[in-house]
């Protein structure tokens, strides 16, 4: 087959990478690896994608990028699938006017392929009728180093911006647990402490050699979609430390514990023990579970085996009487 992907025009400074790019260009090798032909679109000039696309004869057409859907409906020649990534999307009191005003065009989308059954849920229960699949994230496992023991400190990867929490997060565990924050930092009120770190940002290559020497991944957000960091993380065999928000796709295990959304803004006394012994306690643990991670996090979130389902959503759209 030959499949259209497209970004939004992510466009970062190396070494800094996108999460979206990170998964499409996974997507994209899994896929030429068993015989398809993917072409990548990652611009910000939308007629000038949509231009390519109906002057090329794609199998199937697939956007990442929710600011194109209005476009992509009006003058795509071709039906297409939809994925959306925004990191507010279950949380519509926290929705921007931009995507407030676009989710009426979502809804005309041809498909939908949403990345959890919760995001799914939002779609159909705002009355969309189209075609609609649950495919989630992926990780190609082979990429991230592995070793038995971790270093005893947790780590939180990612932007330091405010929607991730990581100051407020930094405040409170200071002096009581070491923790490395690593990211572009977009966040000027957040201060390293006395065990609070900030070591500046990793590239990719970084992020698959370096994760596995840390004990514990956290990731307390007000807002998320599926993050991948998660799976990163579990595929270089830490445990994990997240807000229900970033909790997505994750079964009940030893080795992964949800904590509110907002316990870091409600940070009451027994809020702020509940953080810090959840998060020793995960550290305690990963001794003795990082193998068990690896192996869970390859049994259901490595592209080699979801990649089966995201080809049986695309036969399964291509014959739907549209």
């Amino acid at each position: 087959m030959k499949i259209a992907l497209i970004a939004g025009g992510y466009i970062p400074t190396p070494p800094l990478s996108n999460s979206i790019l990170t998964l499409i260009q996974d997507y994209k090798y899994v896929l030429e690896e068993m015989g398809h032909e993917i072409d990548i679109f990652n611009s910000k000039q939308v007629n000038e994608v949509i231009d390519k696309i109906n002057n090329n004869s794609y199998d199937f057409v697939h956007l990442h990028a929710y600011e194109f859907v209005r476009a992509f409906n009006e003058n795509l020649k071709q039906k297409y699938c939809f994925s959306c990534h925004n990191g507010y999307f279950l949380k519509k009191d926290r929705w921007e006017k931009d995507f407030k005003e676009g989710f009426k065009h979502y809804l005309n989308a041809p498909g939908i392929i949403a990345l959890s059954h919760a995001t799914k849920d939002i779609f159909l229960k705002a009355g969309y009728s189209g075609y609609i699949s649950t495919q989630v994230n992926g990780i190609d496992s082979q990429k991230f180093d592995f070793q038995e023991q971790g270093n005893n400190k947790a780590i939180c990867l990612g932007w330091i911006q405010p929607r991730k929490q990581q100051r407020l997060l930094a405040e409170i565990i200071d002096g009581k647990i070491a923790m490395d924050f690593v990211g572009p930092l977009d966040d000027h009120n957040f201060v390293e402490g006395i065990t609070t770190k900030y070591l500046g940002v990793w590239s990719l290559k970084q992020v698959y050699s370096h994760l596995t020497n840390y004990s514990c991944l956290v990731l307390i957000s007000d807002g998320e979609v599926a993050p991948l960091v998660v799976l990163e993380a579990m595929a270089a065999g830490l445990c994990i430390v997240v807000s229900e928000s970033a909790s997505a796709n994750l079964h009940s295990k030893d080795f992964i514990r949800v904590l509110p959304d907002d316990i870091l803004t409600n940070a009451t006394a027994e809020n702020q023990k509940i953080v810090c012994d959840t998060i020793r306690e995960l550290i305690e643990k990963n001794k003795f579970l990082r193998r068990e991670i690896v192996e869970y996090a390859g049994e259901n979130f490595n592209f080699s085996d979801i990649i089966k389902n995201y080809i049986q959503i695309i036969d399964e759209f291509t014959k739907v009487d549209h």
